[in-house]
């Protein structure tokens, strides 16, 4: 008859040590993790593509989406979004278009038929009051307060029937010791 031993904490914290191992080795193995005992470094940022997204997704959102042009070819288009017309949520349908700039700050192009405080409402959190404007290319915008330290640039373009609003977020760049 073989003999057992009793179970003691000291066994346990040896499974749990070995199980943790093996967590971390297959986290390792399949790229969940990484290892950088000199901090983080900045990687490869995303690739999206903008215009194509533009462009797929006028006819769900019920107005015509502008691509923009022009822009400084050191920007990195890495996001696209959109939201369906009303009837899926409550915010206005809008598409969302993102650039990554050279000094690493973050550029997102909102575009929407809204009401322009639900469009703000809904891209920026409470709706701030206008706290200037900013004349670029002969075109003036309102500046408002965004989310976190984020300042968006508001401005309508079109008539009664037909209103576009379109904010511009700027984040900073990522804080690094």
């Amino acid at each position: 008859m073989a003999v057992t031993r009793p179970k003691t904490l000291s066994s346990m914290a040896v499974a749990a040590a070995v199980l943790g191992l093996i967590a971390f080795g297959l986290m390792f193995m399949y790229g969940n993790a990484s290892f950088a005992p000199a901090g983080p470094s900045d990687g490869q940022a995303p690739t999206a593509d903008v215009d194509g997204g533009l462009t797929r997704a006028a006819p769900f959102v019920g107005f015509p989406v502008v691509i923009p042009k022009g822009l400084p070819d050191d920007w990195h288009p890495n996001s696209f979004s959109f939201t369906a017309a009303p009837g899926t949520t409550d915010a206005p349908a809008a598409v969302r278009a993102g650039w990554l700039t050279e000094q690493g700050r973050f550029v997102t192009v909102v575009q929407s038929a809204g009401k322009l405080d639900d469009v703000q409402k809904a891209e920026l959190g409470d709706v701030g009051s206008a706290t200037g404007h900013a004349d670029v290319d002969g075109v003036t915008w309102t500046e408002v307060p965004g989310r976190r330290t984020e300042v968006a640039w508001v401005r309508t373009d079109g008539d009664v029937t037909h209103t576009r609003h379109v904010l511009t977020r700027v984040r900073p760049p990522p804080h690094r010791p």
